[in-house]
C-alpha cells in the first residue's frame, strides 16, 4: 500500500474526530440534563426530589442541545469539508486537499462506536429499580435514544430525503475509517467496562436479603453482617425523622431518619437508617414512592437492640421482641468500603 495514501487517511482523522467529537458532547450533555430532569421531577412512581434547575443544567443542556443541532445540520445538509495538510507534513510537493462530505451513509460506521457505552449504560441503569438510580436510569435510556438517533437520521437524509452533492463525488475514505475503529473501540471498550466494574458490578454482587435468604431472621443468618448486603423487604412504617432538636424543619434538613420494613412471618423486621441529611431525604423520597410492591436499599446489618446504638431514630417504637427478631440496616453503597 501507498505510505502517502497511509499518510492522507491518517491526517483525515482530523475531520473524522472534528465530527465525532461534536456529536460525542451532543450525546452526552443530553443525556446529563435528561438524567437531571428525571431527578427532580421523579420518574418510575418515585417521588420529586426538589430543587430546581440549576446553572450546571441550563449550561450542560443548552451545550448538549447546541451540539446536537450542529451535527444534525451536517447529517441533514451535504457539506465537503476541504481539510489542507501542509505539504511536508504530506511528504508532497504541493498542499494536500483532503474532501470529507458529511453526508455520506457509511459513517453509520462511526456512529457504531457509541452504541458499545450506549448499551452499557443502557443496561446498567435498568439493573436498578431503587429511585436513587433515577438520574442512571433516565441517563442509559437518553444515551441510547441519542446514539440511534445519528445513524437513522444518515440514512433517512441520504436513501430518502436525498440529501447528497451530486456536483462532487467524494471517495469513501475506508482506511481512515479503519483507523478510526482501531483508535476508537478499544477506548469505548475499556471505559465501558471500567466504569461497570467500578459501579454497577459491586451492587449486582451483593448478597441479596429477602424473605427467601433470611428466614428465622438475623440470627439463622449471621452471614449478612460481614458486609455490605441489598434488602428487599415490605414497608409497614413510613419515614420517622429525628435529630433537629428545636431546629426550624422548614429550613433545616434532618440529619438521621428510619424506615421499618418486614421480612414475612417469622423472619422479623428491618429498620433502614440514613445517619446524613441527604441521605435522609433519599431514603424519604424511596419510601414515599408510588406503586412499588418491594423496598430496596443498600447497607450493612446489625441486630437490635444494641448497646452501641441505643439512639436510632424510631426504635422505641419497634418491636424488638418478634419473632426473627429485629435489625438494622444503616444504609451504604457497594464501593465505598
Amino acid at each position: 500500500m501507498d505510505p502517502k495514501a497511509i499518510l492522507k487517511s491518517f491526517w483525515l482523522l482530523l475531520s473524522v474526530f472534528r465530527a465525532v467529537g461534536v456529536q460525542a458532547l451532543g450525546i452526552f450533555l443530553v443525556s446529563y440534563a435528561a438524567g437531571h430532569l428525571a431527578v427532580v421531577f421523579g420518574v418510575r412512581g418515585c417521588a420529586s426530589f426538589g430543587g430546581f434547575l440549576n446553572i450546571y443544567f441550563l449550561l450542560f443542556g443548552f451545550a448538549g442541545i447546541a451540539a446536537t443541532f450542529v451535527s444534525l445540520y451536517y447529517i441533514l445538509h451535504p457539506v465537503v469539508w476541504m481539510l489542507t495538510i501542509d505539504k511536508r507534513l504530506a511528504f508532497s510537493s504541493i498542499d494536500v486537499n483532503l474532501p470529507f462530505l458529511s453526508t455520506q451513509p457509511i459513517y453509520i460506521f462511526l456512529d457504531a462506536v457509541f452504541l458499545i457505552p450506549a448499551i452499557v449504560l443502557f443496561q446498567a441503569g435498568r439493573t436498578e429499580t431503587m429511585c436513587r438510580f433515577n438520574f442512571e436510569w433516565a441517563f442509559g435510556w437518553a444515551f441510547l435514544t441519542m446514539t440511534l438517533l445519528f445513524p437513522v437520521c444518515r440514512v433517512v437524509s441520504w436513501f430518502i430525503l436525498n440529501r447528497r452533492n451530486e456536483a462532487r463525488v467524494v471517495n469513501i475514505p475506508w482506511l481512515t475509517l479503519i483507523m478510526f475503529w482501531i483508535i476508537a473501540v478499544p477506548f469505548a471498550v475499556y471505559a465501558s467496562f471500567s466504569y461497570v466494574n467500578s459501579t454497577v458490578f459491586p451492587r449486582l454482587r451483593v448478597p441479596v436479603v429477602n424473605e427467601k435468604t433470611f428466614k428465622g431472621g438475623l440470627k439463622q443468618n449471621p452471614q449478612f453482617m460481614t458486609g455490605i448486603v441489598r434488602v428487599q423487604g415490605h414497608l409497614v412504617r413510613g419515614m420517622a425523622k429525628c435529630g433537629l432538636f428545636g431546629k426550624d424543619p422548614d429550613v433545616n434538613a434532618y440529619p438521621s431518619g428510619t424506615v421499618l420494613l418486614d421480612l414475612g412471618s417469622g423472619n422479623g423486621q428491618i429498620m433502614v437508617k440514613a445517619n446524613r441529611s441527604r441521605m435522609v431525604a433519599l431514603l424519604q423520597r424511596e419510601a414515599e414512592r408510588e406503586g412499588a410492591n418491594v423496598f430496596e436499599a443498600f447497607g450493612r446489618l446489625s441486630s437490635l437492640p444494641n448497646p452501641d446504638k441505643k439512639l436510632v431514630c424510631g426504635v422505641g417504637k419497634a418491636d424488638t421482641e418478634q419473632e426473627g427478631g429485629l435489625a438494622l440496616l444503616e444504609l451504604e453503597l457497594p464501593g465505598n468500603e
